[in-house]
């Protein structure tokens, strides 16, 4: 009995060690799920919100290194999530004003925790690799925040209307973000103002700009130190 217990808290800790370690990796194929999901119940539901609040307070938890930093996360994220269904159900200036305002603020902080993680590492794993990941999947939803009010303050910033009745706007400019980010460009949605142009020229550069130099530059360090490991053990000798 006591042999089978002693197995069973075995296994669980083994299991913990894996969630633990994989964390970066369970992040990143939520977000995947998420948009891939994100056109159930379209335009109505409220699933597409709560799965990307859920994913948004996961990224707290795991891109925060220091107590203050997660009461910093779970300050913003759970009154913006709290906001966001008001704002579903009551769709006034207001609300949704501070709505947004609040899951800018949200995004922002996540970033940068993020990114601070990944900067002061001082040992580039998988993990951090797949953090970076995770916060260049973020960068397209931030900046589908940025597009937001100038597609509900000036209707022709965009090829066609994106704040129409019967439609998600966030769905539509979510795919736009995303669309610009990968510098993809299927045309269907071009943006028309000065403004709006100037926006996806950023976002286009960011996105490029952040594959080309900080996922590359994480992948050579974690090669270059793997090989480097790998050649050490082969010597016979410790790393230096």
């Amino acid at each position: 009995m006591t042999d089978s217990r002693q197995d069973q808290g075995g296994h669980r800790g083994i299991i913990r060690e894996i969630l633990h370690r994989s964390r970066a990796f369970l992040l990143l194929i939520a977000m995947f799920l998420q948009i891939l999901l994100s056109p159930i119940g379209y335009p109505d539901s409220l699933l597409p919100l709560i799965l990307r609040e859920c994913i948004v307070l996961a990224a707290v938890f795991m891109a925060a290194d220091t107590r203050r930093h997660l009461v910093i996360g779970l300050s913003l994220g759970i009154p913006s999530f709290i906001m966001l269904l008001v704002s579903h159900g009551t769709e006034t200036p207001v609300t949704d004003l501070i709505a947004y305002l609040m899951v800018l603020a949200l995004y922002l902080f996540i970033i940068r925790l993020m990114l601070n993680r990944i900067f002061y590492t001082k040992v580039v794993t998988v993990n951090i690799i797949v953090l970076g990941l995770c916060t260049y999947l973020l960068l397209g939803q931030i900046w589908m925040l940025f597009y937001a009010p100038l597609a509900a303050y000036d209707p022709g910033a965009f090829s066609q209307p994106i704040v129409t009745e019967g439609s998600d706007a966030g769905l539509t400019l979510t795919y736009f973000s995303y669309v610009t980010l990968t510098t993809l460009g299927y045309g269907d949605i071009s943006p028309v103002s000065p403004w709006a142009r100037a926006l996806a020229m950023l976002e286009a550069l960011t996105g490029t700009l952040f594959l080309a130099v900080l996922i590359s530059r994480l992948v050579g360090t974690y090669r270059s130190g793997s090989d480097r490991e790998r050649l050490t053990k082969g010597l016979g000798k410790d790393p230096d």
